[in-house]
């Protein structure tokens, strides 16, 4: 290991987790050292000088808390930055309590990549600069020109920061910013940003998440990864993430230093996997398991209002002949199109889901009549048979759909489900179009 590599001391009893926190940091400039408990932990603070202090908050024997304070307590380590990682520790209690132990920063496991290398190389480069100015300041015996250097180099920093760091007065005016904010905020300029009309709470887009936001930050003195939509200044609105806290000075005048952070892409990426988790990709409509959930919630709600349900269990005939004559790309466009029409031809309040294949499940809600749910399988039926216009070619399939109701046929979701399942085979052996599962 070359000389002046720093070093940062990873704090945790699981292995698994120091080795993915070593595999991360592997290609960053410091020497990763590793503690599985609090008392290893101290120990090395005493015999080596680190940069930063990564530490999980559960651990037995001594928590995070009660090492973090214990590292306070070295000299050689008085200063040295920690940061808790935890998985459970996230409510606002918990944060305070880690800040009260001198944290200075918290990141959520699992860990974002990106957001742990931006934390640490930043904290190496302070620790780079501390050290040089360290030095310099010995060598030249604390001039005022090696002050005014200092402050230039911490400067350096702020203005270079990939996040925005701002300071400001608590009724929300800049009194501070970086370009980093300048740019996530869509300002041309410093002054522009600075001037009187751009307030922090007329950049947020919802005021009462502004309220909200500076009742948090009075009662605890600090708030973490708040996030909130922003407009800047060509009135795109973005996502921000942003972690600051309240500082008053000797006269007890009120300021708020953060940083903020563009979290847009991640929110919309959030956004896509929560669509992906809960509609089909192909018709777009809600997938197996959404269907399954509105059902158990539609039975617990039958159970209490005393009212039925019925469930339809609909399948396609003469699908499989498109997908082997035509290909599957074909007999796609076939599935979304009697998605599309089913869901035109049900109620708003109903629920239409793809099950499988060439299969779809229908809820029908607060049903007052069984001939009702016959009568919306007759419509399905009509309307899924109509011809189907592909690249100018025509094409058939039919439907034969099975019936259940609650609460004769049923008191959860898949035996419902299983018997419209077994009234729609029922079906196709009578050659009959629907049917319920009843008259099988």
């Amino acid at each position: 290991m070359p000389d002046g590599i720093m070093k940062v001391l990873v704090v945790d009893d699981s292995e698994t987790n120091r080795v993915l926190l070593n595999h991360l940091l592997a290609m960053e400039e410091c020497e990763v050292v590793q503690a599985s408990d609090g008392i290893e932990a101290i120990e090395l603070v005493k015999k080596n000088d680190f940069a930063l202090i990564l530490l999980d908050i559960q651990m037995p024997q001594m928590d995070g808390y009660e090492t973090a304070l214990a590292i306070k307590e070295v000299d050689r380590a008085r200063h040295v930055p920690i940061i808790f990682i935890t998985a459970i520790f996230q409510d606002q209690e918990n944060v305070n309590q880690g800040y009260a132990s001198g944290a200075v920063d918290y990141l959520f496991r699992p860990v974002d990549v990106q957001a742990l290398k931006s934390k640490v190389n930043i904290f190496l480069e302070l620790h780079r600069q501390k050290k040089l100015l360290e030095k310099e300041i010995e060598e030249h015996r604390r001039t005022e020109e090696k002050l005014r250097r200092a402050e230039e180099k911490y400067r350096s920093i702020f203005e270079r920061a990939v996040e925005g760091i701002f300071r400001s007065t608590v009724d929300g005016r800049f009194l501070e910013a970086n370009p980093a904010l300048v740019k996530l905020l869509g300002y041309e300029s410093l002054d522009e940003l600075l001037s009187v009309e751009n307030r922090a709470d007329s950049i947020i887009v919802d005021r009462q998440q502004r309220r909200l936001y500076l009742e948090n930050i009075r009662r605890d003195g600090v708030v973490t990864n708040y996030e909130f939509q922003a407009m800047r200044r060509n009135g795109q609105i973005i996502w921000c993430s942003e972690s600051s806290r309240l500082v008053r000075d000797e006269d007890g005048n009120e300021t708020i230093v953060g940083v903020v952070e563009d979290v847009t892409a991640r929110k919309k990426e959030e956004k896509e996997l929560q669509v992906l988790a809960t509609m089909d990709s192909l018709t777009r409509i809600p997938n197996r398991h959404v269907f399954f959930d509105r059902l158990e919630h539609a039975i617990n709600s039958a159970q209490r209002y005393d009212t039925r349900l019925a469930v339809l269990f609909v399948d396609l005939d003469d699908f499989k002949s498109i997908n082997d004559s035509n290909g599957h790309q074909t007999g796609d466009v076939v599935l979304r199109l009697v998605a599309e029409r089913i869901q035109k031809r049900i109620r708003a309040a109903d629920t239409l889901a793809r099950i499988g294949g060439d299969e779809f499940g229908i809820l029908l809600e607060r049903l007052e009549d069984s001939a009702h749910a016959g009568d919306v399988a007759a419509g399905l039926i009509e309307i899924v048979s109509r011809p189907y216009i592909i690249a100018g070619r025509e094409f058939h399939v039919g439907a034969t759909v099975g019936i259940s109701v609650y609460p004769e046929d049923g008191d959860d979701p898949a035996t419902l489900l299983g018997k419209a399942d077994e009234a729609m085979y029922g079906c196709k052996r009578r050659e009959c179009p629907y049917g319920f599962y009843g008259e099988i």
